[in-house]
Parts: C-alpha cells; structure tokens; sequence
C-alpha cells in the first residue's frame, strides 16, 4: 500500500494537480515579500535649508552605474563571514537605479534651491548646466554593522566637458536587522553624497 501512495503522489506531482507547498505541512503558502524605498533629504530631515541659492542652475543626474551584484529588485546584504546574501523577500518597491536617481535629484534641488533638477532621461532639460554621474560599486549593509557606499561621481557640462571628478566611501551603522533600518541608513549615505556633490555644483557655477 505504501509503494501505491507514493506511485500516487508522483504522478499527482507531475501533473500538477498536486502543490509541493502540501509536502511541506499543509499548504501554508510562502512568505510574504515586504517593499522599501530609499527616502530624500526632505523625509529624513523635514525643514531642512538650501546651503545654496542657484534658482537658475539647471541639473540632469544620471546615468547611474551599479555594480552587477547591486542590479537586481532584491536588496543584498552582507554575512558576518562576508559572504553576500540576496534577500528574496525583502525588496525594493522600484529599480535601485530609479530610487539612487529619484533620491538624489531631490537632494540636489533641495540643497541648490532649485526646480531645474531632473535625471537625465527624462530630457527634462536637454540642456541643463550641469550634468551629475554616479558609479557605485558598492552599497551594502552587515546586520548589527554598518552600510556601506562606495561611488565616483562626475561633474559634466557642455556636453562631454567633464568639470569634476571626485571619490566617496560612506559608511552609516545598521545596529540591528531590520530592513527598514537599513533602507534608512542606505537614505543617510545618499544624502551625504548629494551634500558633496552639490559642493560640487555651487562652486563651478561660481567659476
């Protein structure tokens, strides 16, 4: 009887009448997914004031390059042994490239006090003074660590004429586990990007 029973469930596996979530207890299902955004200057730090005041400048950030480990909607950590660990059910609610690019166009218009302030694809303005790329190669955390952001960004203009050229590496605590407190400490470190590459931008517009 019971090389019968098993005949059955192998067949009944194989013409999919038969969920392999029922082998694992009852069919309980798996778990749920949970979403995150990275968050802009004017969420963390409600109030916060321009540190300068270039209504005029206009500015395209993009492109963005992330490293092939960071390109994907799961968000990836790291092991105490340092080993990297995808997260398949926790994840961010939109592309990294489209939340680093949305974050710091806010950033940027925040801390420049300006509207002129776009990503690059939009052609919101195909002209724009200036024009801000930014390769990460990393943006991690440990839990009960630290994130980490290691980037280069460049200041463009006219087209091709590179103005700035500068390197960055971040580091924010992520004293728990918790992927919201993660998603916030990763905002911090963009935020300080942004606030070094709107240096940037004040003072070659001064030139």
């Amino acid at each position: 009887m019971r090389t019968i029973r098993i005949s059955w469930i192998i067949l009944l596996l194989a013409s999919g009448m038969l969920p392999a979530a029922c082998l694992l207890g009852g069919g309980g299902g798996s778990a749920p997914t949970r979403f995150y955004k990275l968050d802009s200057l004017r969420e963390i730090e409600p109030g916060r004031k321009a540190e300068a005041s270039l209504p005029e400048v206009s500015v395209a950030v993009g492109p963005i390059g992330l490293a092939p480990y960071l390109d994907r909607p799961q968000i990836v950590t790291l092991s105490p042994e340092n080993e990297l660990r995808v997260n398949e059910f926790d994840r961010w609610g939109e592309s990294l490239k489209s939340g680093i690019t949305r974050v710091v166009a806010d950033n940027l218009a925040l801390l420049l006090d300006t509207t002129r302030v776009a990503a690059a694809a939009s052609q919101a303005f195909p002209k724009a003074d200036f024009q801000v790329a930014i390769d990460i190669s990393r943006f991690d955390g440990a839990p009960g660590g630290k994130t980490v952001l290691q980037a280069r960004w460049r200041i463009i203009s006219g087209g091709d004429n590179l103005r700035m050229s500068r390197g960055a590496v971040l580091q924010e605590p992520w004293p728990g586990s918790d992927f919201r407190d993660l998603a916030k400490a990763q905002s911090l470190l963009l935020a300080r990007l942004s606030r070094d590459i709107a240096e940037g931008v004040a003072t070659l517009s001064r030139e």
